[in-house]
């Protein structure tokens, strides 16, 4: 344990926070690949994925706190005085073991109640699930732990306990082959539940060894107005993001038995660049960006942010462009087996079309928000970031009850569309330092690249042979990127992100 968790630089930290993502994302496919085949997409899924995704919209409400706020202000008072951050890394580390007691308690005792009160299922349905929603509550209170506990570490640069991330969907798949069939996809919460355990286990035994950690020494010494505005400002905007989230979620559990399944079964593809990516690196360049942040260094951050951006982007867009117009040859090739209908297949290409723009979109939104983040603005920012999600809120119940479920991710991506020109105005007033325009004009010269590289693709697709999704994927793709290939190399955006990926790597 002493030579796995030690201090690692933020290139490393990113490559290695890269690759167990990675290998946690491959697993996890493979996972939801076996719930297709076996379950397809039907009331019982719908109430597993429905539980996963709430669960996550809340680990992401309380994650976006330890990285907007907790975190910085844990790291400004670390450098003022050595380990001064501690005794504040204390309290919210009660605060969250507190909290999943608090939230298990509340699953075993209405489990029931509380899933009419999140969702618009029947009650005989959720009756039905009544087991799998109270695991589900415990395995959520140990998910907010063990988040945290993952925040702190890399805040000191302990990179190394990403290694751990692909036990979340390891132990799921071992539960899914030994017991699915028997247990049903509660088989799943078992082995996500192991993973936690395990983690928040160890990710103790390197605070209290390797760090030094003394678990007695909490108080709010530390605590000042600023980090009680900075606090309410980013879960007030937090709060709003949990309800745009739910909301279109809520109403879509209202509608016909699969629909929320073919979401998620859209999402799995989609965030999975998100979250193999573009979060591992902006989490690292985070930290970066903090630092020089609080060394008034405002000319290297901005170099980072435009850097980081482009690389992200770099990657990002072709992803999107390609998947975009192969969406439905795309869940043909992975799901469409098995217990996964035609008609299902039809609903999530529907979904991933629109999810793909907004993978697109969590990379400028991150490091946007990191450099708000870096220099404690949150209080700042919050009526712009109120703006564009309120808009989201009154329009999606709206668009949804005029043009169906497909609405949602489409009316999404045109509010973060709105939300990026109303960013421009917060940072004019408040980081002038950062050229917030020219990374727009980045973005945008990216995405023109990609979608001109996509016509040879595109003419392929509609005159070519028609085979099966494998081929039609594999020469259609191969085109894009030599197409791509050779128009980056004329717009200067290839040669740009080689020598990025030669000082990261």
């Amino acid at each position: 344990m002493v030579h796995l968790f030690k201090p690692t630089s933020y290139s490393f930290g990113a490559a290695l926070a890269v690759g167990a993502t990675l290998a946690w994302k491959l697993v996890s496919f493979a996972n939801a690949l076996l719930i297709a085949l076996y379950f397809g997409a039907g009331k019982t899924t719908d109430v597993y994925f429905y539980l996963i995704m709430i669960m996550g919209f809340g680990l992401t409400f309380l994650q976006r706190m330890n990285a907007a706020v907790i975190i910085p202000e844990a790291m400004a008072q670390d450098t003022q005085t050595p380990n001064g951050g501690r005794a504040l890394l204390n309290v919210f580390l009660y605060f969250y073991i507190l909290l999943a007691v608090l939230l298990t308690a509340a699953g075993f005792c209405c489990p029931v109640a509380l899933g009419k009160l999140l969702s618009r299922f029947d009650l005989a349905q959720l009756t039905a699930e009544r087991g799998l929603i109270s695991l589900g509550f415990l395995l959520f209170g140990l998910q907010l732990l063990v988040a945290y506990l993952t925040a702190v570490l890399e805040m000191y640069r302990r990179f190394t306990a990403a290694l751990f991330t692909p036990l979340n969907a390891l132990l799921p798949l071992v539960c899914l082959l030994c017991w699915g069939r028997t247990c049903g996809v509660v088989s799943m919460i078992y082995g996500f539940l192991a993973a936690n355990a395990v983690q928040a286990a160890v990710f103790l035994c390197v605070l209290k060894k390797e760090l030094h950690w003394s678990f007695t020494a909490w108080g709010t010494s530390g605590w000042h107005k600023k980090l009680t505005a900075n606090l309410v400002s980013n879960q007030a905007i937090e709060l709003a993001n949990i309800i745009s989230s739910v909301l279109p979620l809520y109403l879509l559990s209202g509608l016909s038995a699969g629909m929320v399944s073919a979401l998620n079964y859209a999402r799995q593809l989609a965030d999975s660049p998100t979250e193999i990516f573009t979060l591992r690196v902006t989490n690292v360049s985070k930290i970066q960006l903090t630092e020089s942040a609080a060394q008034k260094n405002w000319p290297q951050l901005n170099r980072d942010f435009l850097m980081t951006q482009h690389f992200v982007l770099f990657l990002l867009t072709p992803l999107a462009v390609f998947t975009c117009f192969y969406a439905p040859e795309i869940i043909s090739l992975f799901f469409e087996r098995g217990n996964f209908t035609q008609q299902d297949a039809h609903s999530a290409a529907n979904f991933l079309r629109p999810l793909m723009a907004m993978m697109w979109f969590m990379g400028p939104i991150l490091m946007q928000n990191n450099v708000v983040a870096a220099g404690r603005k949150v209080k700042e920012s919050l009526p712009y970031a109120l703006t564009g999600i309120i808009l989201f809120i009154v329009l999606v119940p709206v668009t949804m009850q005029i043009f169906g479920a497909y609405a949602y991710p489409y009316t999404q991506a045109g509010c973060c569309t709105v939300s990026l020109f109303i960013n421009y105005l917060l940072f004019k007033k408040h980081f002038p330092q950062v050229e917030y325009i020219y990374s727009l004009r980045a973005a945008a010269r990216l995405t023109a690249v990609n979608i001109l590289a996509l016509f040879p693709s595109a003419l392929y697709a509609f005159f070519g042979p028609r085979t099966n999704a494998f081929f039609t994927l594999l020469f259609g793709g191969l085109i894009f990127l030599a197409s791509l290939w050779f128009l980056s190399q004329k717009s200067g955006d290839w040669t740009l992100f080689t020598r990025q990926f030669k000082n990261r790597f």
